[in-house]
């Protein structure tokens, strides 16, 4: 396992962006790493891993155990930056979606071996990134094959006044007298939908005392309704910090890469 930090010129910030890419490498018959590559890169299964308000392209390096979960899954993680801007092109401030969902993509798919197909990429994210991690797939289903949400910001309408404390620079990002009836609208999303074959699966988690639980809440039926068979609900005891979260990455790992929710 190889961890690479990525950091180029952006043509859409128009600065230079950091990215955290994690790669499995090729194990000989003993489980060790070979000491030299024979043959040319296969092209990796990818999750496009979306940090949370206040997070960078380190935390889920800081705060987790994703790099041996990526070694166990044999699978890339790519984990990009975006600071405060809820992965938006933010109404005072950068275009971080486009960033995000054309850029970021290309280059990384040029710079390192991953696959470009859909049936291995997926996309996660938790709290804000777990809001974006949702409204990515929900966008271009016929990219991913999996979206597991942890946690999400699930309506920005609520969470603007709801969590105004959180973020008091809610406004730089989203203007408010126009988020319910537009694309960055989870709701909007789902109600616009267009189904693809094989159908997008969805995993959405919370906790029990998770501070956005009732947004999830709302959120559930939407999703079920939408993808039916195709949807994940998983609700845990726990806060809205990152003891719920390690405890539900292991499961939603195995749930992107397997199908199914395991305790691993």
């Amino acid at each position: 396992m190889s961890i690479h930090s990525n950091n180029f010129f952006s043509n859409v910030l128009r600065r230079q962006a950091t990215v955290n890419v994690i790669l499995p490498e090729p194990l000989g018959a003993d489980g060790q790493v070979l000491p030299a590559y024979t043959q040319g890169p296969q092209l990796l299964p990818t999750i496009w891993l979306l940090h949370g308000l206040g997070g960078d392209a380190t935390t889920w390096l800081r705060r987790t155990n994703i790099e041996l979960l990526a070694t166990q899954y044999r699978v890339a993680v790519v984990m990009p930056q975006t600071e405060r801007g809820f992965y938006t092109n933010m109404v005072h401030g950068p275009q971080y979606w486009n960033f995000l969902t054309q850029e970021l993509p290309a280059r990384m798919q040029y710079v390192f071996p991953l696959a470009t197909d859909r049936a291995h990429n997926y996309v996660m994210g938790n709290s804000m990134g777990g809001y974006a991690a949702l409204r990515w797939a929900l966008s271009a289903p016929a990219k991913f094959s999996a979206v597991a949400s942890l946690s999400p910001v699930a309506d920005l309408v609520r969470f603007c006044t709801e969590q105004a404390a959180i973020m008091p620079d809610f406004d730089l990002a989203f203007d408010p007298q126009h988020l319910a009836n537009s694309p960055a609208s989870l709701s909007y999303l789902l109600a616009h939908y267009q189904p693809v074959d094989p159908g997008l699966r969805v995993l959405a988690t919370t906790g029990d005392a998770d501070i956005l639980r009732s947004m999830d809440d709302a959120l559930r039926p939407q999703l079920a309704a939408k993808f039916g068979t195709d949807f994940t609900w998983q609700e845990q005891a726990g806060h809205h910090d990152w003891q719920l979260w390690n405890q539900q990455l292991p499961a939603a790992l195995h749930w992107l890469l397997k199908g199914s929710w395991q305790v691993v």
